[in-house]
């Protein structure tokens, strides 16, 4: 059994093995490493750049995460999504060092973007693009699986959503994405979120079927 302290010893050399991984990875992809710009259960997020100062996202898994096949299944569902123009580009993995690299969105989080808006036909365009997305994904038979929540897997640039984190998504169970976010956004007549578009739509807001 490890001490507090040998147990600190090796954290420290473990972290500093698994930054070696991420720094050698971005040396033979010619990429400058940027910031941690997230960190979760499964994994940690970085920014790096090309030497054209193309931006692109880094995931990598944790060391201590008990989801093993993360590199694997959002490499394999990215590539599906991006197969009908669904979800950030996917670039590559590697998967001896268990990383994922797909272009950088320069969004917000859709639920911060739904506030923020105040614009009627910003937000019909923004529904008809996402609700499009959405059907596509339904008809490719993979199903997001993390699409409602807090509105943190759907990015919004320049008004346009990209739907993001397709390592909990599956082509083994029944599709949601539509029905999710049609609930996300209508249903609930309690949400700060429905309450929000309610606002905005005015008399349209009894019309969202139309998107779905």
């Amino acid at each position: 059994m490890l001490t507090p302290l040998n147990e600190g010893v090796f954290n420290f050399f473990f972290s500093f093995f698994y930054m070696d991984l991420v720094n050698k990875f971005c040396e033979e992809n010619n990429l400058l490493l940027g910031e941690k710009i997230a960190k979760g259960w499964t994994s940690f997020i970085y920014t790096a750049e090309n030497k054209f100062g193309k931006k692109f996202i880094l995931k990598v898994l944790r060391e201590k995460s008990n989801r093993k096949e993360m590199v694997k299944k959002e490499s394999e569902y990215l590539l599906l999504a991006n197969s009908v123009k669904v979800g950030p580009k996917f670039v590559k993995a590697d998967f001896e060092k268990n990383i994922v690299m797909y272009e950088y969105v320069d969004g917000i989080f859709m639920s911060d973007w739904i506030f923020e808006c105040n614009n009627k036909k910003l937000l019909l365009k923004f529904l008809k693009e996402i609700f499009s997305q959405t059907k596509k994904l339904d008809e490719l038979g993979l199903d997001h699986g993390q699409l409602a929540g807090a509105g943190k897997n759907v990015l919004v640039e320049k008004g346009k959503p990209v739907i993001i984190d397709f390592e909990k998504a599956s082509t083994k169970r029944k599709v949601h994405n539509s029905s999710i976010l049609e609930s996300y956004f209508f249903r609930n007549p309690n949400s700060v979120i429905v309450k929000k578009i309610k606002e905005i739509l005015g008399a349209d807001f009894s019309k969202n079927k139309k998107f779905v």
